[in-house]
């Protein structure tokens, strides 16, 4: 018989071996072939999640006829040796799994990502503009630093801005990702524009700023339908607020002749 047919015969026995339920002649049979076949050697190791089986000291028949004795002599010296190669080779393994969860490890903190939480989306470190509230006529607005009206379109989504072009020129885009001040209570987040820039989010709205308010706290651009839909100032609520909320100088947003 071939090693490949040997090897197929002496296969489906590496389990029993392994529980100790094997037939002494079936067991003699199968040390035999171990120790001259590093397949099945291999094929056995992967089996051996009872390593105590192989370290468990031999036993020596009492009482036995000669030639039975030198047999299970032969025999016990078969498996400790069996029994050597496989824990070389099980802490070999051990090493090398022990080394390669090492290096990916190093490369990770090299990298910078795997020491740090993912508590948020990955992107760019909310290091932008200090957004505040004001009020205006009555009504709690968002505002940048500068203290100036923000705004959200609504053709947008919560992914996409759809004012580009002059358009963003007439309302020109909060560079993302933005930092909440005090009073600030909705969900900061951060979109990527078509042109690869970072635009902030406030409750899933773009965010914007008018050309049309002069100073702050002016709020000229509420409720002006133009570009291609309606403009909202933005509350902290972020739900909108009426079309005609007036200004400081008493003026509504909706007074305003801000078109295309």
């Amino acid at each position: 018989m071939g090693r490949a047919g040997e090897c197929a015969d002496i296969r489906p026995q590496l389990g029993v071996y392994l529980t100790g339920a094997i037939t002494p002649a079936d067991r003699a049979v199968v040390v035999r072939h171990l120790t001259s076949c590093e397949r099945c050697r291999d094929e056995l190791a992967g089996l051996a999640v009872l390593p105590a089986l192989l370290r468990r000291p031999p036993v020596r028949a009492a009482a036995q006829p000669s030639d039975e004795n030198t047999a299970a002599h032969e025999r016990d010296a078969g498996e400790a040796l069996l029994g050597r190669v496989l824990g070389q080779m099980a802490r070999r393994r051990r090493r090398r799994r022990r080394a390669l969860a090492a290096a990916v490890l190093a490369a990770a903190v090299a990298t910078g990502w795997a020491l740090r939480p993912d508590s948020s989306p990955s992107g760019p470190t909310a290091s932008g503009p200090l957004l505040r509230t004001e009020e205006i006529g009555g009504v709690t607005v968002l505002a940048n630093t500068a203290g100036f009206t923000l705004y959200w379109f609504a053709p947008d989504t919560a992914a996409k801005s759809n004012c580009t072009g002059s358009c963003a020129q007439r309302w020109p885009p909060v560079t993302g990702p933005a930092r909440a001040g005090a009073g600030v209570i909705g969900t900061l987040g951060w979109i990527t524009r078509s042109d690869g820039s970072i635009q902030a989010t406030y409750d899933g709205h773009p965010l914007y700023t008018a050309s049309v308010d002069t100073t702050p706290r002016q709020a000229k651009g509420n409720g002006l339908n133009v570009s291609g839909g309606r403009w909202h100032e933005v509350t902290v609520s972020g739900a909108a607020a009426p079309a005609a909320s007036p200004s400081p100088n008493g003026s509504g947003g909706g007074g305003y002749g801000y078109g295309d």
